[in-house]
């Protein structure tokens, strides 16, 4: 009898799991048709009615992926986030008429028709996006966790010396790039910190340290110097933002409180009040550090001031003024290739895996231009311009790129699953290999995918060469 009621209870899950997801494709395709609909009035009356819509796909979205995957904090809902900042953002500050300072107003770069078409097309990604996720997460198998107390034990330790090893290899050269900027900034501003002229696999080699921070907090999660270790990365991390680089520096930070709240201190009520609080400071700091990363300022009392006046006018809705920016990157995107048809039907994404491989003798040089599509634009069009994933895709499939969209939901969802299998069965030194993925697909939302493919695979290699080193001197073999 507890066989068959198990069994029912399965079917009802099952069952619900497939008319939420239905629900889900019918609003979403409502959705598509009323911004089809409302894509032909006047901009100024246009605004406001797709707001609404973009708020609304927006919550359930994120809502129906949250119910299918049991929580608001994975890897799904981050992703899901930031694509909607980075490309819808600006859309809410218009509709709603949000008095807020626009670091980069879109309608000086595009025209109104073209932010519209822009917008639209995100609308439609976002729908595919939540589908791909619904289709991963629909077939999400229920792990137990793992209570092994001498596996894991053996894992923590695995973990501990591994991150050891990857700062002691990456430190040095990340000291190196970091004062560099550091001193590049203080002697002019943010973009003289792009004159290092250090990158390569000597890049790859520094973020070694970043991934063995994350495994040395890992390793010493029951350990009270976890707290130490911790404080360094951040305070280490913010030192850095302060010249004017914000993007992965806060995408590695977010991942840094993800492992926090998962593994080492569980989400209750104390947490989710000091997780708002900082929230709301840090998007100060953020939007702060972006007015001021282009001014040479040797005067503290200054910048005091400066930083008064800005925390007085500052709200959250500041996050959305400063980083839905890409939408402008999608409007060139399609304005440009729509006129050339100079699509990539995918050879983009082929071509970013090739740089896995190292560029001697200049092998890579015929494709390397595919990757960021964005450099091959006129100079006036793309100064100060970022990334954005949704403009990759129209780069590579056109106005019907949003169908592949799709199937990176679909990725991000499975990568999402694999990472809290890792989580419940303690699965650490595995954890960790996905965990490298985490902060590059997060900045992939305004940047591009050849960005994360070469420290992915060469930081996961390392990584999987010292764990079968350090295994051999383990009690644990499995």
């Amino acid at each position: 009898m507890d066989i068959l009621r198990k069994s029912k209870s399965l079917r009802n899950i099952a069952n619900e799991k497939v008319l939420l997801i239905l629900l889900n494709v019918f609003i979403n395709l409502l959705i598509m048709i009323l911004v089809t609909y409302i894509h032909v009035i006047p901009f100024d009356e246009w605004v406001f009615p797709f707001a609404l819509l973009v708020l609304f796909q927006f919550l359930f979205n994120v809502i129906t992926v949250a119910i299918l995957e049991r929580t608001f904090l994975s890897l799904t809902i981050l992703f899901m986030i930031f694509s909607y900042i980075t490309h819808l953002g600006i859309s809410i500050i218009f509709g709603f008429n949000i008095n807020v300072d626009l670091p980069w107003n879109p309608l000086l770069s595009i025209t109104e028709n073209t932010f519209k078409d822009a917008s639209s097309y995100s609308i439609y990604c976002h729908a595919f996006l939540t589908f791909g996720m619904c289709l991963i997460l629909f077939k999400r198998k229920k792990y137990e966790f793992s209570y092994d107390v001498i596996k894991i034990k053996d894992q923590l330790h695995v973990v501990r010396s591994i991150g050891t090893i990857l700062i002691l290899i990456g430190i040095f050269p990340m000291l190196y790039i970091d004062i560099n900027k550091v001193l590049l900034y203080i002697n002019g501003n943010y973009l003289d910190t792009y004159n290092v002229g250090t990158y390569g696999f000597i890049g790859i080699i520094a973020n070694f340290t970043q991934i063995g921070a994350i495994m040395l907090l890992i390793g010493n999660k029951d350990n009270k110097k976890v707290n130490l270790i911790l404080f360094i990365i951040v305070i280490y991390q913010v030192i850095f933002m302060l010249t004017g680089n914000r993007g992965r520096p806060t995408m590695y930070l977010i991942t840094i409180l993800f492992i926090y709240l998962k593994i080492i201190k569980r989400m209750g009520l104390k947490q989710m009040i000091i997780i708002f609080v900082l929230v709301y400071l840090s998007g100060f700091a953020l939007t702060f550090i972006g007015q001021i990363r282009m001014l040479s300022i040797n005067n503290i009392s200054v910048l005091g001031e400066m930083a008064s006046n800005s925390f007085k006018e500052y709200s959250l809705f500041n996050i959305l003024a400063e980083f839905g920016g890409s939408i402008i990157t999608l409007g060139h995107s399609i304005d440009i290739f729509q006129v050339t048809k100079d699509y990539q039907y995918g050879t983009n994404y082929l071509a970013g895996l090739f740089t896995v491989i190292p560029n001697i003798g200049g092998i890579l040089d015929s494709i390397i231009p595919k990757t960021v599509y964005v450099n091959n634009w006129p100079n006036h069009i793309k100064v100060f311009l970022g990334g954005s994933y949704l403009g990759e895709v129209f780069y590579s499939f056109g106005k019907f790129g949003y169908i592949f969209v799709g199937f990176i939901g679909m990725f991000i969802a499975l990568i999402s699953n694999k990472i809290q299998k890792c989580i419940l069965k303690q699965e650490y030194v595995s954890l960790s290999i996905y965990l490298i993925l985490v902060p590059s697909l997060l900045w992939w939302t305004r940047a591009y995918f050849v960005d994360g493919v070469r420290e992915f695979i060469w930081v996961s290699t390392m990584i999987w060469v010292l764990n079968r080193l350090v295994k051999k001197k383990s009690r644990y073999s499995g």
